[in-house]
């Protein structure tokens, strides 16, 4: 089978400099879509279902906040890790795609053991080992932007891959609305679950058999020194300082963003009253407006982000925006407001997207260890899978006994100042136009 890719480099730790063909970038957006789906589909619809049938309404916030809050910290322990790993990786396939591979095959074990779990302890093992094995493929995959896309092209690049996550989202709609399942039993999720590691399987065998990836000599891996491996992940903020800001911006954008994903079917069924059945397909109505936005602002912003030459203000801009549509959807009462909110919010989150990779790709302190240093990167996105399902959840639960519209009202705004705050720190930035 052909590979796919603009030029082998004879130093797989060598800045690239000839741009990757159209071929990289759709298998790359394509392995992307399959991660993002089997992170979304559970999250998004799959657990909140599960934990519902098997615990009750009652304690459905607080159960799904355990079950998201593990995985979240699995996730945020294996990312560097395992990019520190294929860092250090010697084959003859590459670093990254025995990574890709091996951990995507484990994935789709873990994803059916989740659609079998009856008890909620089932689900908080096997949310975790999904989220070990997908971080694990996720980080060595992600790291094929630096290792191959020169920097002039990685606006594009990242505009591509970057639609793959909100895609995700809709695939995950699709399937817990089109595949057969009973979403008021435990196990009524289980053939879903099946397609989802399906589609994970596709995805990663198209990545290893499509993507060129040069071998490592052996004589060039760091030696091992487990005290020194450790200290590693500590990059100092006052020795990088870029690096340090866009963490952080990341992060507090990341944690406003799963403010909203979280809860969002429990919202659709708590302040919208739709009920268990219907709830999917009313979410699946807003998120195709919120694709529309996405595909509006995505394709456009990264082609003009690498023509003027400039990332910061297509961050700042998108990070605005997107805080305009959380405050939109406090107040919103309906689905056709949640939809109005939602189109906003692709438009701001797809222009996000488009420009967040390259701006990361840019500030990475060393060549020898991208997927490492992309790994404590995605920490800024893990760490808000750990802390949102607690903080949303206990503002839901809190908040309840005034009712659930003021309680799912003041978690959106509060999801827009941690946006806001996002953008106004990004322009200490200093060593990215």
């Amino acid at each position: 089978m052909a590979q796919t890719t603009a030029t082998e480099p004879l130093d797989p730790l060598a800045e690239p400099t000839q741009r990757v063909s159209w071929g990289f970038i759709a298998v790359l957006s394509l392995t992307n879509l399959g991660i993002w789906t089997a992170f979304f589909a559970p999250i998004q619809f799959l657990l909140p279902l599960q934990v519902d049938a098997i615990v009750g309404s009652e304690t459905k916030e607080a159960s799904l906040a355990l079950v998201l809050s593990i995985g979240g910290l699995v996730s945020m322990i294996v990312s560097p890790i395992a990019g520190a790993l294929s860092d250090r990786t010697s084959s003859r396939f590459g670093r990254r795609r025995p990574w890709v591979l091996w951990a995507s095959v484990l994935a789709v074990g873990v994803l059916v053991f989740v659609g079998l779990s009856p008890i909620l302890g089932g689900l908080v093992i096997g949310w975790g080992m999904a989220q070990l094995t997908l971080n694990a493929s996720y980080a060595a995959m992600t790291a094929m932007i630096p290792d191959q896309v020169p920097v002039d092209q990685r606006g594009t690049v990242s505009a591509m891959v970057g639609v793959a996550q909100p895609l995700g989202v809709i695939v995950g709609a699709v399937i817990s609305v089109a595949v057969p399942g009973d979403n008021n039993s435990v196990s009524g999720q289980f053939v879903r679950y099946l397609v989802v590691a399906a589609i994970v399987a596709a995805t990663a065998a198209l990545f290893f058999f499509k993507m060129r990836d040069p071998q490592l000599k052996k004589e060039r891996i760091p030696t091992m020194q487990w005290g020194a491996f450790a200290k590693s992940f500590w990059i100092s903020p006052k020795q990088y300082p870029d690096f340090a800001w866009v963490w952080l911006t990341r992060f507090l954008v990341m944690l406003g963003i799963a403010f909203v994903t979280s809860y969002l079917l429990f919202f659709t069924i708590d302040v919208l009253g739709k009920s268990n059945d219907d709830a999917p397909g009313a979410v699946l109505g807003i998120l195709v407006f919120y694709i529309v936005g996405l595909v509006i602002s995505t394709p456009a912003i990264g082609p003009i982000s690498d023509k003027v030459g400039k990332v910061k203000p297509f961050v700042i801009g998108a990070s605005v925006v997107a805080a305009l549509a959380m405050v939109i959807l406090s107040f919103a009462r309906s689905v056709p407001m949640a939809i109005v909110s939602a189109f906003i919010m692709g438009l701001g989150f797809g222009a996000y997207t488009a420009v967040d990779l390259a701006l990361i790709s840019r500030v990475l302190p060393n060549a020898e260890a991208r997927a490492q240093d992309l790994g404590v990167i995605n920490i800024a996105n893990s760490g808000p899978q750990v802390l949102a399902p607690f903080l949303a959840g206990a503002i839901v639960a809190i908040l309840k006994v005034n009712g659930y519209e003021f309680a799912y009202s003041t978690l959106y705004l509060t999801a827009a100042v941690l946006t806001l705050l996002g953008a106004v720190l990004v322009v200490k930035v200093k060593g990215v136009p």
